[in-house]
Formats: C-alpha cells, sequence, structure tokens
C-alpha cells in the first residue's frame, strides 16, 4: 500500500478574523491617505482658479480706472488756453475741478470733470466750454456692497466689480498736485494782469485695491497703479 495514501489529509485554513480586521485597517489607512492627497490638490487646484480670476478681475478694475482717471480735464477746446495778440486773454480749462475724498464708513472717492462733446479737431467751436450734468465722472467704494462703483453721468452710479466673485476690502485713492514755476512771458497771459509768472499744475493719483474671493477668504490680493494726468493746468502764481 502506498505510504502517501495511509497518512491523514492536511485540514485547510483560511484568513482568520484578526487577520481579516488588520487588513481591512490597513486598507481604509492607505485609502483615507488617498483620499486626503487628491482633496488637498482639488482645494489646491480651486485656490489657484480663485487666486487667477481674483488678480484678474482686479488688474482689470484698476486699469479702467487709471485709464479714465487720465483723462481728467480733457478739454476739446484747449487751444483756446494759449494767448495771442488777436484775443484779449487766454481761456481757462473750465474741465479742471478733480475732487478725491475719503471716509472710514462711506469708502475712498474721486470725481472730476471732462468734456464728453464732440470733436472739436474737425469742426472748432463745437465745445460748448461748459461742463454739463454727463461730463462729471469718477470712482468710489462701496464698503457694504464690497465692490468698486463707477459714476457714468448725471450721477448715475454703476458696479465695476463683480460682488459674486471678489470683495474689495481696500479702496485708497490719493490724489496729488504740485506747481512748477513756468518761464513764460506775454504768451503766457491770462486774465488782466499781463506778464504774470504762471504754474504749470502737475497732478498725480494712485489707486490701491485690495480684495479677497467671495467662496474662499483666504484667497486675498492687492494691486496699485499710479498714474499722472494728461491734462496740466496754467494757473496764475499768487504774488502776482
Amino acid at each position: 500500500m502506498n505510504a502517501n495514501l495511509s497518512r491523514p489529509a492536511k485540514r485547510q485554513r483560511g484568513v482568520s478574523l484578526v487577520e481579516l480586521m488588520v487588513g481591512v485597517t490597513i486598507g481604509l489607512f492607505i485609502l483615507a491617505a488617498a483620499t486626503l492627497v487628491v482633496t488637498s490638490q482639488l482645494g489646491d487646484n480651486r485656490r489657484m482658479l480663485l487666486d487667477a480670476q481674483l488678480q484678474q478681475d482686479m488688474r482689470a478694475t484698476v486699469d479702467i480706472a487709471m485709464r479714465d482717471i487720465r483723462r481728467a480735464g480733457y478739454w476739446g477746446r484747449a487751444w483756446g488756453s494759449v494767448w495771442s495778440d488777436s484775443v484779449a486773454e487766454a481761456l481757462g480749462n473750465p474741465y479742471s475741478t478733480v475732487s478725491a475724498s475719503r471716509s472710514e464708513s462711506a469708502g475712498d472717492s474721486i470725481e472730476y470733470d471732462r468734456s464728453t462733446d464732440e470733436d472739436v479737431a474737425a469742426q472748432r467751436g463745437t465745445d460748448n466750454n461748459t461742463v454739463d450734468s454727463n461730463e462729471r465722472v469718477g470712482f468710489r467704494h462701496n464698503p457694504t456692497a464690497g465692490t468698486v462703483e463707477m459714476r457714468i453721468g448725471e450721477d448715475n452710479w454703476q458696479t465695476l466689480t463683480d460682488a459674486t466673485v471678489m470683495k474689495v476690502t481696500q479702496f485708497d485713492i490719493v490724489y496729488t498736485s504740485r506747481a512748477v514755476p513756468l518761464p513764460c512771458g506775454t504768451q503766457c497771459q491770462r486774465g488782466p494782469v499781463r506778464n504774470c509768472p504762471m504754474d504749470l499744475m502737475v497732478r498725480d493719483a494712485s489707486v490701491v485695491i485690495s480684495a479677497e474671493a467671495r467662496h474662499d477668504s483666504s484667497v486675498k490680493r492687492s494691486a496699485r497703479s499710479d498714474v499722472r494726468l494728461r491734462n496740466d493746468l496754467l494757473v496764475e502764481r499768487s504774488a502776482c
């Protein structure tokens, strides 16, 4: 008789309950680690998208404000401010008003005049030399809504930023002007006093904007831009 046939068969053993529980526990740890990595990557990607959108909207807001503020004082008849023997005196720019204010409750604002009459390059005299109600524009911060607003004529304030995307926490406007003496003679004549020394008023504006993403307050960015107003003013010296 074969000796192998006389031996009793070995009992088949499976995985014990303890081994099964250990395996399940290790698998859960691996699954939790993988889930944490995926969640972290998704969160980082989300914040990167919010950050890119926030920077884009902030830069667009600053660019719009700077380009428009640069036009403050535009006057279609600027040639009328040059004095000659054929006129009694040079004209003053009626669109020279620029006002900036700062308020903790109402927010910073800047308002200024610029002509929106027809271009007088081809048709001289079409500018009425009067600041109409639709020719005062500006920008302001609305702290309550967390937005920046733009005045589009006749006290019509329109929201410039998207309140669903970002909350503007800071909108600071600094407006400065400085007098630069001009060595000019009779060709600077303005007003009743002839040969009065004139000063060139150089005007600058700076805008600082800070904002945070509406859906994630941890995403914050700031932007700053400086601009020189192109339409300088000629004024008589106070000692004249």
